[in-house]
């Protein structure tokens, strides 16, 4: 059984010189938008089909192929005059052979990869041809060369063993599906086609040829297509010949491409895109059975919350093959299992269990879906509970003008004992965030805990120690305008004779209570200079990343 031990990417597209250790039976990448993850996808699609989209690479190759960073040097070098290395892109997939298997892994065990290690694998070159080599240098002395000088290049796929082509054999262990794309035409055609050869006899097929062409018939023979024909005939000639329109003539066969599939009487294509996405991977999946490698974008693309569990499950029962999913959901990846999962973040993979053991188990056995939302978001803003979030939203909508959420900025509720495994799992993939806690009287002791964490970790704090959390903060910075801010918080009959002691007192008491009556209040109040702080770092952080 083909399977892929790690996946080595060498200057294609975001990947400079990166090596994706992989798990033998689940490997999940999650990540932001444009962090990475098609692109290793891409990646083992190449080196293990010779295909990308469904095409041949060698017809596909572009300049876009190639890392910005080493595509800009080349050109920055040529600028200047110099005569720079061509740039060569390499993937190379190591695979593990278990049951060492000589029949099947001779033909792909050898030195000749990047590592030098005498093993299983194949890999393909995108690589200068240097038949063309006194063309370039002509090229070059001419002054005529601004770019890497892609029309010159060849594709080569090798194995370890020998530099032969290897993709036919490869190709037929890996299937590849993408729910982001509506074309999903091969898997429809071969699922009417195989359920035309399966349930149908020979007799039976001809029976069909025959009704079909006598429907064409039926349809020439019609009085209006003879009407429509005499009438061309009045008005339109060629050099003396008679036109006519009639159906064009078609294959024996032709009658199974007409045929299309619906569900409950709908056609296919008429269903919302999350019953399509469910039919079609379905499909995909019984087509595949047979196969060792499943290549799988966003499964839950489209999908409710009930049909993203289904495709789950039947997903975690292809316990036989070695799956590649790339999703940006935390469900997805929390159903599927926290230790398969690939953090893509900052141009390189780094896999969960990477993590402290203790943290790596807190991790698994959290309750919920909000495992990955610092790693999907621009920006987390962790809180310690309800009310820091509801107020932390509304200073930031006072603000900004927006949800935070709308600007990419997450704002999670952390149990203040678990801030660390957040600031651990930060680190881990250089994400920075930022952290609003309550200072429990000492200010400097709460500084120390996370000093560790540099500058990655950015701790907002209140700075007076008789302020020890959120409530006699935010009433200390409203008590200019007392009244205002305790009708706002306070709906009592009995609000005229409530005192500032008896607002923090009820404030204390009814968190969430008096929090969300701010979060809807069509007043403002007043924030606490640390929070406006954490909204203040969190937006210009925000900022530079979409700069």
């Amino acid at each position: 059984m083909l399977k892929i031990s790690k996946l080595k990417i060498i200057n294609y597209k975001l990947f400079q010189n990166v090596i994706i250790e992989m798990n033998d039976t689940m490997n999940i990448f999650v990540g932001e938008n444009d962090s990475g993850k098609t692109t290793i996808l891409e990646a083992l699609s190449m080196v293990l089909t010779g295909k990308i989209g469904g095409s041949n690479i060698a017809n596909r190759v572009n300049l876009d192929w190639f890392n910005t960073n080493v595509r800009k040097g080349f050109i920055e070098a040529i600028k200047a005059g110099n005569t720079p290395a061509l740039p060569t892109i390499e993937i190379e997939a190591y695979f593990s052979a278990p049951d060492k298997d000589e029949i099947s892994t001779k033909v792909y065990k050898g030195t000749n990869n990047s590592l030098h290690e005498d093993t299983e694998g194949v890999k393909v070159e995108i690589l200068f041809d240097t038949q063309y080599s006194t063309v370039y240098k002509q090229l070059l002395s001419d002054g005529k060369i601004k770019d890497i000088p892609i029309e010159y290049y060849k594709v080569n796929f090798r194995s370890f063993a020998i530099p032969e082509y290897y993709a036919q054999t490869t190709a037929k262990k890996v299937a590849c599906i993408d729910t982001t794309k509506r074309d999903y035409g091969p898997v429809l055609s071969r699922f009417v086609s195989g359920s035309i050869n399966e349930y149908l006899t020979e007799e039976d097929m001809t029976e069909l040829r025959h009704a079909y062409r006598a429907n064409r018939h039926e349809f020439t023979d019609n009085q209006a297509v003879k009407r429509l024909n005499e009438k061309l005939q009045q008005s339109h000639s060629f050099d003396g010949k008679v036109i006519t329109l009639n159906l064009r003539e078609s294959g024996i066969d032709e009658w199974k491409g007409d045929m299309s599939i619906s569900l409950d009487g709908i056609p296919l294509e008429n269903s919302g895109l999350g019953t399509q996405n469910m039919f079609k991977s379905e499909i995909f999946l019984l087509q595949n059975s047979d196969v060792d490698i499943l290549i799988i974008e966003e499964p839950e693309n489209n999908l409710s919350y009930a049909n993203m569990s289904v495709l789950i499950s039947k997903l975690s029962e292809s316990k036989e093959k070695q799956l590649f999913i790339s999703t940006h959901s935390s469900f997805v990846a929390n159903k599927l299992g926290l230790q398969y999962l690939h953090l893509v973040a900052n141009n390189g993979i780094i896999p969960f269990k990477m993590l402290s053991q203790d943290t790596y188990d807190y991790f698994l056995k959290l309750p919920g879906y909000n495992t990955l939302r610092i790693l999907l978001a621009n920006h987390a803003i962790l809180v310690e509970g309800p009310a820091d979030e509801l107020i932390v939203q509304r200073a930031y909508i006072d603000n900004y003008g927006k949800q935070p959420i709308e600007a990419g900025i997450d704002v999670v509720t952390v149990d203040s004992l678990a801030f660390q495994r957040y600031c651990e799992l930060s680190s881990l993939i250089k994400k920075p965030i930022t952290i609003v806690t309550d200072n429990d009287g000492n200010v400097q002791k709460v500084k120390e805990r996370y000093k560790k964490y540099g500058e990655l970790v950015t701790l907002c704090v209140e700075s007076d120690n008789s302020l020890n959390t959120l409530e006699p903060s935010v009433l200390a910075v409203n008590l200019d305008n007392f009244e205002e801010f305790k009708a706002i918080v306070y709906y009592g009959k009995d609000i005229e004779s409530r005192d500032i002691e008896s607002i923090k007192n009820f404030m204390l008491g009814n968190k969430t209570e008096w929090s969300m009556r701010v979060l809807t209040s069509k007043k403002r109040i007043k924030y606490p200079t640390y929070i406006l702080e954490a909204i203040g770092i969190a937006d210009k952080h925000r900022s530079d990343v979409d700069e």
